[in-house]
């Protein structure tokens, strides 16, 4: 089973062949949405684009979705390890560091 590495927090947890960071990250309470958007976000469909995490390496990951290339089009001329929590999938070792401070 691939294993989620919150670097920021110091946090590892295995999960299954394919499952998506979101959950994962919110069940040992690491921030992955800042401020208000704690409250204020979609729940995981992909819609506010709120989620913002770096993973890597990507080839442990699933491709863009259409809707992270919609959200992140402006974070990834920075940062091309830029995802959406809810969106991205994970199959194999990943380092995920979240932008909540």
């Amino acid at each position: 089973m691939p294993t989620i590495t919150f670097t920021r927090e110091n946090v590892q947890v295995e999960v299954p062949e394919g499952d998506r960071v979101r959950y994962p990250a919110l069940e040992r309470d690491v921030p992955i949405y800042c401020g208000l958007w704690k409250f204020a976000n979609c729940h995981g469909n992909g819609f506010c684009g709120t989620d913002r995490i770096a993973v890597s390496p990507a080839i442990n990951t699933s491709p863009l979705t259409p809707l992270e290339k919609l959200w992140l089009r402006d974070d990834l001329k920075k940062n091309p390890n830029m995802r959406l929590a809810c969106q991205v999938q994970v199959f194999g070792d990943v380092t995920v560091d979240t932008q909540c401070k």
